[in-house]
């Protein structure tokens, strides 16, 4: 589609110095060489244009299908419905995603990735607040943030039946005692990236390969970082004008 799109686009293909539209199979090729790690930096490179200090980071998962049969034919022949679970960081007040973990689901618990995410997003800037729910809730996960990271966490606890002082830990028994609202609430920031991602290029991944399924769901992030970005400078741009 991308391919076809080139031919009407013929300033694009100026900027990108292109004397002949490419075969939709080169872009197949790339995305099956280039190195996964190198996807990575591309999705970390997009705050640095912003100019932030900090990161409001939030953290949050989703599924996407990976099964190639109808929705008719899967649930007829009763086949088991497999899923890649996406877990996001992203500055929340930017709205940009800064990393990104892919597995296999349901093997795992959202909170394994919670340590790699938060980390890889504290080498890009320093963090100032990290938000999660409560899958998140864990005292070693307010101790990395705090304590290791300097930054300040705020996560829903669980068990909220169970009372302040029986409730292991003591950033855990700080957050039954009460939280700000309004900063956590930007956690609701990072479903509103998953519901764009999802309604711009769809919740079924198309690759059949592993390492192909992954590299499928970065370049939906390094997507979904440009189309974000776009916004922004448009509306700076509007703004600046309605200033002159």
């Amino acid at each position: 589609m991308f391919t076809d799109w080139l031919v009407e686009a013929y300033y694009l293909r100026l900027f990108l110095q292109l004397s002949k539209i490419p075969h939709y199979t080169t872009l197949q090729k790339f995305t099956d060489r280039i190195n996964i790690t190198m996807l990575d930096r591309i999705i970390s490179s997009f705050i640095l244009f912003t100019g932030t200090r900090h990161i409001f980071a939030g953290i949050d998962a989703t599924g996407f299908k990976i099964i190639y049969a109808s929705e008719y034919y899967t649930n007829k022949a009763k086949l088991r419905k497999k899923y890649a679970k996406l877990s996001i960081g992203a500055d929340v007040l930017q709205q940009l995603v800064c990393s990104v973990k892919i597995r296999r689901a349901p093997t795992r618990h959202d909170n394994v990735d919670f340590k790699p995410i938060i980390t890889k997003i504290s080498k890009i800037k320093k963090l100032s607040i990290v938000v999660a729910d409560k899958a998140y809730d864990s005292e070693e996960n307010h101790k990395l943030v705090r304590e290791n990271l300097h930054g300040f966490s705020i996560m829903s606890p669980r068990y909220q039946q169970v009372p302040v002082w029986k409730t292991a830990g003591k950033y855990r028994k700080e957050m039954k005692r009460g939280y700000n609202k309004i900063l956590y609430n930007q956690r609701n920031k990072d479903e509103t990236i998953v519901s764009v991602i999802k309604r711009l290029f769809g919740e079924h991944i198309n690759s059949i390969l592993v390492r192909m399924q992954n590299r499928e769901l970065v370049l939906r992030c390094i997507a979904y970082n440009t189309h974000r970005m776009v916004n922004l400078l448009a509306i700076i741009g509007w703004f600046l004008r309605s200033l002159l």
